[in-house]
């Protein structure tokens, strides 16, 4: 049970959720799209309405099963340790790219400032300190990371709802129809293109239920923060990207490193570009804190069920897991240095996919654990039909997708059985040595 402490209410639990998905993605989701073209947007027709189905699973699961973990914590109820440990390793993994996809982000708005940022080596030190200061954050409890992004979401919020709300005002139809298509592609293929990459900007839709062990009354609050999260996110989602799209050219937006700014510097002048550019680079900077303390917490509930590294279970005498913190940003680090690109845009995305692909299996096996608890007479029966819809949308997400994202995913979802087995043999050995000292 986490102490008075380390409790969160409803409004800083729904801007967690918010926070999460309008994070760094946002920033950088109308280059992406612009890659494809206007007809993009379609997806959103897809993503967005998925979304709020998965929103609304987690919400129910989070009502009657308000458990530490979110995913992880149903799927190892609903289906065994196996499945949890999977479920785990797959989750914490993907946060662990998720985070750097965002850190990257951040040092892509800094570019904006110092240009120097760009040259790779010089720009990956710079992403390694925002994930260190992000540790550090944690460190000092869930409180400040929930009450930093809280004001850093607000922040943020303020300057892409300027852009989302008054970049309609300086909208030019021709333009946007002038990049509606450039590739040629069909709809269909444009809306499979746009929807992987789509998802990335709703990840983070189960946030309140990871974090549920620090969320008060967790029977009301986790649901509550969840679809608020969603329907906030969402609306934000489709208003600013698509303005932006309206605002630049196609060739030019689609090589933009900070397309908000550059939307605002049309808009509003070199001052509205440097006010959107700090924001994007707070509103960022409380979203790495936040997924960092999802992380932590996914981390600090499986190891408590002995389906983790035992050091990860370790905490202060505030309840705060300084260690596992501290290994999580040296693994970040590493992969930092390891995946080096040569721009800022190629490195966000080759991430993005695949942190999206990682995290789709937590999320079926989340939905699969409903049937339990329907059998359990713990959830109504109806919940069956949503949790299908959300196997089906994740599915699809993994079919239309394609490159190399899916064969990393895939590779290292084969590899959790035997990194279980392995986990199984050194928790088997340690009990036996717990049990003969104890003897001895």
């Amino acid at each position: 049970m986490s102490s008075n402490a380390r409790q969160i209410g409803l409004f800083p639990a729904t801007m967690l959720v918010a926070g999460n998905m309008i994070g760094a993605g946002i920033f950088m989701m109308p280059t992406v799209m612009a890659s494809i073209g206007g007809i993009a947007t379609l997806g959103w027709l897809v993503t967005a309405p998925g979304a709020f189905i998965m929103g609304y699973m987690f919400a129910r699961l989070g009502q009657v099963r308000p458990k530490a973990g979110g995913p992880y914590a149903y799927a190892r109820e609903g289906l065994g340790d196996f499945a949890g440990f999977q479920c785990n390793l797959l989750y914490w993994f993907s946060n662990v790219i998720a985070n750097i996809a965002i850190a990257t982000s951040i040092t892509g708005y800094m570019a904006v400032f110092l240009p120097v940022l760009r040259e790779p080596l010089l720009g990956a030190c710079c992403t390694v300190l925002m994930v260190w200061l992000s540790a550090v954050l944690n460190m000092i409890g869930p409180r400040l990371v929930t009450r930093f992004e809280t004001v850093t979401t607000l922040l943020g919020i303020g300057p892409i709802a300027l852009v989302g709300i008054g970049g309609w005002f300086v909208f030019d139809p021709e333009l946007f129809r002038a990049g509606w298509n450039p590739t040629g592609m069909s709809a269909g293929s444009a809306i499979s293109s746009a929807v992987s990459i789509m998802f990335w900007s709703f990840m983070g839709v189960e946030s309140a239920s990871v974090a549920a062990a620090v969320v008060k009354d967790p029977e009301k609050n986790v649901g509550r923060a969840t679809l608020l999260g969603v329907v906030i996110a969402a609306v934000v989602y489709v208003l600013s990207t698509t303005a932006i799209m309206g605002m630049i050219p196609n060739d030019e937006l689609r090589h933009s490193t900070a397309p908000f700014a550059d939307a605002a510097m049309r808009a509003l002048g070199p001052v509205g570009a440097v006010v959107i550019t700090i924001c994007a680079i707070v509103k960022a900077s409380g979203c790495l804190g936040g997924w960092t303390l999802i992380n932590a917490e996914t981390a600090l509930a499986t190891a408590r069920d002995g389906l983790f590294p035992a050091m990860f279970a370790r905490t202060d005498s505030r309840g705060v897991p300084v260690r596992g913190l501290i290994i999580v940003s040296i693994i970040m680090s590493a992969i930092i240095f390891l995946t080096v690109s040569p721009t800022i845009g190629e490195t966000f995305m080759v991430l993005a996919d695949i942190a999206v692909l990682l995290v789709l299996t937590p999320y079926i096996f989340a939905a699969v654990s409903v049937s339990y608890y329907v059998q359990q007479k713990i959830v109504a029966r109806p919940l069956v039909w949503v949790a299908l819809i959300t196997i089906a949308y994740c599915l699809g997400v993994i079919v239309v997708s394609a490159g190399t994202a899916v064969a990393v995913s895939m590779a290292l979802g084969l590899a959790t059985a035997p990194l279980f087995r392995v986990f199984l043999a050194f928790t088997e050995r340690g009990n036996k040595a717990k049990a003969i000292a104890l003897v001895d």
